[in-house]
């Protein structure tokens, strides 16, 4: 299947002149998870990873992603002609320097410019421009080749509510207008999603795991405009935003909007998020900044901080009891991963203002939780026993806030030295960076290295970062903060500030062996001030037990101990009262002092 649509790839290209196609993950809005309609990458790979970029030329089909998706990849690709590039760096464009290398002079590439951000497509150019290489805008080059492919969602818009968002649409389209004024420009252009979600107080379902709407919005002074189709609008919303000024325009309209509205104008954008076809499309003149709503969102207000502490609350009253159900059932039989995923999944929906899952549950048993990102399959995925290591990561999305927890715990028999040296490493790892005080600004570069010290003395490691920010009834990665190895990412050189919530996630993989990562959502908050500054650190909000069987006890600092016993009282204190005395006996046991 995927041979024959490489080969109708080909053909089309060789009908137009192309030597090769560059089909990244990406729909026109530069999001992490897409809506089906625009999953051309695993359409035309196989590769269904949430990153990664395939380019097709002639005689070769490459991807290129990051050591997060390698056993995937293999898992997916095993029987077709696509090769694996490994990304040394994640998200990292090193396809282009390899593709530029490997056409002639006066080559052309295909490319839909909907996909690309203005950053992107000036980074290729920087390498196809010195060889006469020619980039082609190809919008519809999928049309007859995907002739089932889904259309774009149209499901209703809902208000996100003041008593969920904690401000205004009103308020927050004040603080982008006084930017637009203080940059001396006209319009401000928006086209991520999450940012026009928060920006407006509006929700959907368009995206899996993602309560986005598919949108552009361009704010002005005195007008601004939602591009989004009218008939996913209630007359009620549509009243309320007419009084904000706010006219509702049909979504794809922007094409033959935008250059109007503009011609003369100065216009505020994001270049990493602006895709290219809306910069051809814009007649003014640009002015290029960090998007002002993504540094807005980031940190949370107190209605949003509140809502998360209660999320976290249900989230862990669900996962008790799902833990317990697991417990239970291993003692007479065997469950498939995706059972277990899917049962999990049924204890978050009885909790209030439960809307759906965060990210594709990973319930990886054994060797399959080194697959950093698994999916069990719905077929044939494997039989849990009770006995061995199983990595379970997943998250919800409540109306007030957004969840993402890894826990792993040991099942049954005898643990390897070798699984408890590395299950105690992370756990080490994680109360260091949980701990850590550290000056406000410091990045996340710079602090990424505590979550691995006490791995790396034991040479141990993992590929991926430490953690990432998390929305409110939004993106569960939120940019822009986080924790990761190098400065060359988002997450790696954004300053941490009170009042974000971000994930601290270390962990240990050995292929074939097991998978380990424990994580929680922490708080971000001023801990101290000093002659040398304010000074932040981190309060765990994430509330469920870590299974102690697998900890060296002996390796643990007195330090250590009292976090793990304070929180683990914590843990209990918060969800006891909401579980019944069967359930309270056995978290009280989880939670038992060491």
């Amino acid at each position: 299947m995927i041979a024959e649509r490489l080969q109708a790839l080909r053909n089309y290209m060789a009908s137009k002149n192309l030597d090769a196609f560059i089909i990244p993950s990406t729909d026109p809005h530069q999001s992490e998870y897409v809506a089906d309609h625009w999953k051309l990458r695993a359409y035309f790979s196989g590769f269904t990873g949430s990153a990664g970029i395939l380019v097709v030329t002639q005689d070769v089909a490459a991807l290129w992603t990051d050591s997060r998706y390698f056993l995937q990849f293999e898992d997916e690709c095993k029987d077709s002609e696509v090769s694996l590039y490994k990304q040394s760096i994640p998200h990292a464009p090193e396809h282009v320097a390899w593709l530029c290398d490997s056409l002639e002079k006066d080559a052309t590439i295909g490319v839909d410019y909907r996909q690309f951000s203005k950053s992107q497509i000036d980074y290729i150019l920087s390498f196809t421009t010195p060889k006469s290489i020619k980039l082609q805008n190809k919008p519809h080059f999928a049309k007859e080749i995907w002739t089932n492919r889904p259309n774009l969602p149209n499901f209703e818009v809902s208000v996100h509510p003041l008593e969920f968002s904690g401000e205004t649409t009103a308020s927050k389209l004040a603080k982008v207008q006084t930017e637009i004024q203080n940059q001396e420009a006209n319009f401000y252009l928006f086209s991520s999603l999450d940012e026009i979600a928060w920006l407006f107080n509006i929700r959907s379902r368009d995206v899996d795991f993602t309560p986005l709407v598919t949108s552009y919005a361009l704010v002005g002074i005195e007008q601004t405009i939602l591009f989004c189709n009218t008939n996913r609008f209630s007359e009620n919303v549509i009243a309320v935003f007419e009084k904000l000024n706010i006219s509702i325009k049909d979504y794809d309209s922007i094409a033959t909007i935008l250059p109007e509205i503009t011609s003369g104008k100065r216009i505020v954008t994001d270049a990493s998020s602006l895709n290219y076809a809306c910069f051809e499309a814009v007649n003014g003149k640009f002015i290029y900044q960090n998007s002002l709503v993504k540094q807005l969102k980031a940190v949370k207000n107190e209605v949003e901080i509140a809502g998360s502490r209660n999320c976290m609350i249900k989230d862990g009253v669900a996962l008790t009891k799902f833990f317990i159900w697991l417990e239970k059932e291993l003692a007479t039989k065997t469950i498939s991963e995706y059972k277990i995923g899917r049962k999990l999944d049924s204890f978050r929906q009885q909790q209030e203002y439960y809307t759906g899952e965060s990210f594709p549950a990973i319930v990886g048993y054994k060797g399959n939780g080194a697959i950093i990102h698994y999916k069990a399959p719905e077929e044939n995925s494997a039989e849990v026993s009770n006995e061995g290591i199983l990595l379970v990561d997943s998250g919800a999305q409540y109306k007030d806030g957004t969840t993402d927890i890894t826990r792993t715990v040991w099942l049954g028999g005898t643990p390897s030295e070798k699984v408890k040296t590395a299950y105690t490493g992370v756990l080490k790892g994680y109360i260091e960076l949980d701990q850590l005080q550290f000056p406000e600004g410091t990045t996340g570069a710079q602090i990424d290295a505590f979550a691995r010290v006490h791995l790396w003395k034991k040479g141990l490691n993992y590929p991926h970062g430490t953690g990432h920010g998390i929305g409110s009834f939004g993106m569960v990665h939120e940019p822009a903060q986080g924790f990761t190895t190098g400065p060359t990412t988002e997450r790696g050189t954004t300053p941490h500030l009170p009042n974000q919530l971000t994930t601290i996630e270390p962990g240990c993989y050995v292929a074939n062996e097991f998978g380990i990562r424990t994580e929680n959502i922490v708080l971000s908050k001023e801990v101290n001030t000093t002659d040398f500054g304010t000074f932040l650190g981190f309060e765990a909000l994430t509330l469920c037990y870590i299974d102690t069987q697998l900890i060296n006890i002996e390796e643990l600092s007195n330090n250590e101990k009292d976090w793990l016993n304070n929180y683990h009282q914590l843990v209990f204190d918060k969800l006891s009262p909401l579980l019944n005395e069967d359930e309270k006996q056995w978290l009280q046991q989880k939670c038992k002092a060491i």
